[in-house]
């Protein structure tokens, strides 16, 4: 996954959804944004928990927005950004010339994945598959032969809600990570 850069926000389009569906109210997705490049550019004060909160309204009845699933697919893109550059680390690792997934993902983004833990009250995914399960997508994106995850793979990937009481990880953040990932196999092909 290459750096996140103000002038990728400033070029990001999103379609509109389909017919029947409302989608994020662009206004507010485009207010947001703003406020993502000048973080981006060292003016801005967003967190990766911030963005991790953020919900957009749809827009009024009978308005279409921008498709959810684009403006959530970066918005993890500068999660994982600002994840990165909260903990010191230099910029996300270039990818490799030709290597389309890697443009998305690479295997040490993989490696530096951390999911908060589930909200008191609410169940959350086992941490142990979901370790695992970062393993082989992480082997996968370095090498891919026999035995690597594709897109239908991870597609099937369940995981088990932890007991009523006790924490595990995020639902919602491994889910967009999932998606993430199957996004990534699909343009690897």
């Amino acid at each position: 996954m290459t750096a996140v850069t103000p002038d990728d926000v400033s070029r990001t389009h999103f379609a509109m959804p389909t017919l029947g569906h409302r989608g994020y109210h662009a206004d507010e997705v485009d207010a947001f944004l703003e406020l993502v490049a000048a973080t981006l550019h060292g003016q801005g004060a967003l967190t990766a928990d911030d963005i991790r909160h953020v919900h957009f309204p749809a827009p009024r009845f009978g308005g279409r927005g921008y498709q959810a699933d684009q403006v959530d697919d970066f918005l993890d893109r500068v999660r994982t950004e600002l994840e990165h550059r909260q903990k010191g680390g230099s910029p996300v690792p270039a990818a490799r010339a030709g290597d389309v997934a890697t443009d998305m993902l690479s295997p040490d983004d993989v490696h530096r994945m951390r999911f908060s833990q589930s909200a008191v009250g609410r169940r959350g995914y086992h941490e142990e598959e979901v370790d695992a399960f970062l393993d082989l997508v992480a082997a996968t994106l370095a090498h891919d032969g026999p035995g690597s995850l594709t897109a239908a793979d991870v597609r099937g990937v369940r995981f088990t809600d932890t007991r009523l009481g006790s924490r595990g990880y995020s639902r919602e953040e491994v889910d967009a990570f999932v998606d993430l990932v199957i996004t990534a196999l699909e343009r690897k092909v």
